[in-house]
């Protein structure tokens, strides 16, 4: 089956000119032998999430029924403003024309957003993974707790300013004869390292300099 992508553009502009907080829209185009794929880069504003997907969901021109995935990017040092700290993607699939719509948007670390599971039952776990290990608060959602990393956990390990070797560890008691936690403790030696190429430092050896 072959998508008649104009039919697509007009969904779009008819979403664009209902909604205008709409920032940017991008349209990109995928081709193969037999089929035409198109999908469509959404940037929206984080106030107008929940009434988007809405339409999206209701809109008789482009149906979107089903949602692919939920994922979280940290923008930390990469733009001077804090209220771009976070970015969610959202990507919906149409299963009859197999078109995507990727919709994503910026927003601050201590934002609220909104939950979309009583329309998608499936952002219900892709929710609780994004509140487990980046922080994100949904509201309205019936039941957000951690769903990868343990109970009282600490932090949210897929933050760039989450520290490689965690805050705490597991560690099994011979004596008590069971798995405790304990804080993360990283006892080295000092070490001395040398910068310098060894090759330099051969040339300028005395050995190397008989041989020459």
């Amino acid at each position: 089956m072959r998508i008649n992508k104009y039919y697509y553009i007009f969904s779009i502009a008819l979403i664009r000119f209902i909604y205008p907080l709409i920032n940017k829209i991008d349209i990109q185009n995928y081709y193969n032998k037999k089929h035409s794929f198109v999908d469509y880069f959404l940037h929206i504003n984080e106030e107008t999430l929940f009434i988007f997907f809405l339409l999206i969901y209701k809109n008789l021109f482009c149906v979107y029924d089903q949602l692919l995935n939920i994922t979280c990017i940290d923008n930390l040092n990469l733009f001077k403003d804090a209220e771009k700290r976070f970015t969610l993607v959202y990507v919906l699939n149409n299963i009859n024309t197999t078109s995507r719509i990727l919709i994503l948007f910026s927003f601050s670390q201590n934002s609220l957003i909104s939950s979309i599971s009583s329309m998608f039952k499936a952002s219900t776990w892709l929710e609780r993974e994004i509140y487990d290990l980046f922080g994100v608060f949904f509201s309205e959602h019936n039941d957000l707790r951690r769903i990868l990393t343990d109970y009282g956990f600490k932090g949210f390990p897929l933050r760039k300013d989450f520290p490689l070797t965690g805050y705490i560890e597991l560690r099994y008691n011979e004596a008590l004869k069971c798995v405790q936690y304990q804080r993360v403790k990283l006892i080295q030696e000092y070490r001395f390292f040398h910068f310098q190429s060894a090759w330099k430092n051969a040339v300028n050896s005395k050995i190397i300099g008989n041989y020459l």
